[in-house]
């Protein structure tokens, strides 16, 4: 497990163990049952650990106070037990996020399981260690899919982002439409293999017009929607998706001085 930050501080509230809660940056806020010091390291799937307590980062939201937006995390009390009072801690991370974006009218009116989401999360697992892995299922919608995916990446800051589904040429495939402009840089190496993975199982493979890039400080792919298609792009991309993340985030060990 990396340490990613050290001399912070957290305040607990009250005696806690094994359960959910919401803690609060900056200060405290009534709706928190802890309150830290923030720091941008804060990611989802991070980990806080006092000493006695470890818990994991799992969602960032807004609470509202006096008007204003205060910044907090949804956690999960992982190991041990809060403690009422005032401890130090550290950020640290135990593997990596992901989280994935299902494009389904049909899935997201309930009437049709999403099978290929969970697939990514299977795949990766292979050769990845996940601390945290999260999915949603929503309808082709351009404005839908351009906040969530902004949420994923500059809000929540996963490692991995996927979207499954809407490559296409269809009316409704909108996802690279979408994904293509929101992107810092594209990872055109990772979109060509993708394509060369479908042509090989089928000549449709050249129809997919996903797109691949880094967003914030993560990495962003389009998938096609059918689980094994998933898995065909999902198993070309696996040799390099754990290099490209520390690249991201400014390893430099292997680069040429």
């Amino acid at each position: 497990m990396d340490i990613m930050e050290e001399g912070m501080k957290i305040v607990w509230k009250k005696q806690m163990a094994n359960t959910q809660g919401i803690m609060s940056l900056y200060d405290d806020h009534p709706l928190a049952d802890a309150w830290t010091t923030p720091h941008e390291a804060i990611r989802s799937g991070y980990y806080i650990d006092d000493g006695s307590c470890q818990v994991q980062c799992q969602s960032r939201i807004s609470l509202v106070q006096g008007g204003m937006q205060h910044p907090a995390w949804i956690y999960r009390i992982m190991k041990g037990e809060s403690l009422p009072g005032e401890f130090g801690c550290q950020i640290r991370k135990k593997g990596y996020s992901v989280a994935w974006i299902t494009l389904s009218d049909k899935g997201a009116r309930g009437e049709r399981k999403d099978t290929s989401g969970p697939t990514i999360v299977e795949v990766i697992q292979e050769k990845i260690a996940l601390s945290f892995s999260l999915g949603v299922v929503i309808p082709d919608e351009p404005d839908l899919l351009r906040s969530t995916l902004m949420d994923m990446c500059l809000f929540q800051g996963f490692d991995f982002v996927f979207t499954t589904g809407g490559t296409g040429v269809s009316p409704r495939d909108i996802t690279p439409n979408v994904t293509s402009p929101l992107l810092d840089l594209r990872l055109e190496g990772f979109e060509r293999a993708m394509t060369m993975a479908s042509m090989a199982k089928t000549p449709h493979g050249m129809i997919s017009r996903a797109v691949a890039g880094t967003l914030g400080q993560s990495i962003v792919v389009n998938l096609p929607g059918s689980p094994k298609a998933v898995r065909e792009n999902m198993t070309v991309l696996l040799p390099a998706l754990q290099h490209t993340i520390h690249k991201l985030h400014g390893d430099t060990s292997d680069c040429g001085r």
